[in-house]
């Protein structure tokens, strides 16, 4: 190379110098084509090496660090845990309601029974058959009603005692005399009454529940050995005919006196 350089140079006539003698100019040889081709080449050669030494070496890229492949990434989704099946809804049971007797709690010191009251067990209401049988009496039917009683009082309970009164309110509860009872006891029957015990005209007597003009007593054998029980007591005239509806009393026991007013107005 270095001598296709001294070539060129030559042929550009090198470094000029001072001014010489003309010389004496010697005929040159005519150029051939091949060394024209060659000068050609030679100048291409040099320019090819000054352009190689002028630019400066490409700095070879250092190599990347290839990044590590990233781990792949398990799938996130976790498997769904199946859920319960919901029972089938149970059918709602009915309540049975079931309705306990009720015991009757028996105190635990039983409270004594109050005495009885002197007054007895009002009667009922009259029985179809002494409304008949005062129907069939005739003319005004039965006269006396039931006004007041019948009312009990303590007598020691040793006998049954009658007080009645027959009066006539319209003359001033004037007594009426001549009348008497029909006395039955419940579980005994027909009380021996005698008809000869009648009733008094004239003055009345006063006793513990009112006036009398009627008096009479039975023993406890008369009465079925006590005078407790229920009775039941008409009016009678003086020909033995009911004058009077039914009426019906209770007495306890050693109450054994009864009063009962019967009224004719």
């Amino acid at each position: 190379m270095a001598f296709s350089l001294l070539l060129l140079l030559a042929a550009c006539g090198g470094n000029t110098s001072l001014p010489s003698p003309t010389p004496t100019r010697t005929p040159r040889p005519m150029a051939t084509p091949t060394d024209a081709a060659v000068a050609i080449a030679a100048q291409t050669a040099a320019a090819a090496a000054t352009q190689t030494a002028q630019v400066p070496p490409t700095a070879t890229a250092a190599p990347t660090d290839t990044p590590a492949p990233s781990p792949t990434a398990e799938p996130a989704t976790a498997t769904a845990e199946p859920t319960a099946t919901a029972e089938p809804p149970t059918a709602t049971a009915v309540p049975v309601v079931v309705i306990l007797p009720t015991a009757t709690p028996r105190p635990a010191n039983p409270t004594p029974a109050a005495a009885p009251q002197p007054t007895a067990t009002a009667a009922p209401a009259a029985v179809a058959q002494d409304a008949a049988e005062c129907a069939a009496v005739g003319g005004d039917g039965c006269k006396f009603r039931l006004r007041g009683g019948p009312a009990t009082t303590a007598n020691g309970g040793g006998e049954l005692k009658l007080t009645l009164g027959f009066v006539h309110s319209g003359r001033g509860n004037e007594a009426q005399g001549s009348y008497f009872v029909w006395l039955e006891k419940d579980g005994v029957g027909k009380l021996a009454v005698p008809d000869s015990v009648r009733s008094w005209t004239g003055a009345t007597r006063s006793g513990p529940n009112g006036i009398y003009n009627y008096e009479h007593k039975l023993g406890l054998g008369a009465v079925g050995g006590s005078v407790a029980g229920c009775y039941t007591v008409w009016v009678l005239d003086g020909n033995g005919q009911r004058d009077s509806l039914n009426a019906r009393f209770c007495v306890p026991d050693g109450q054994g006196e009864v009063w009962m007013l019967f009224d004719q107005g």
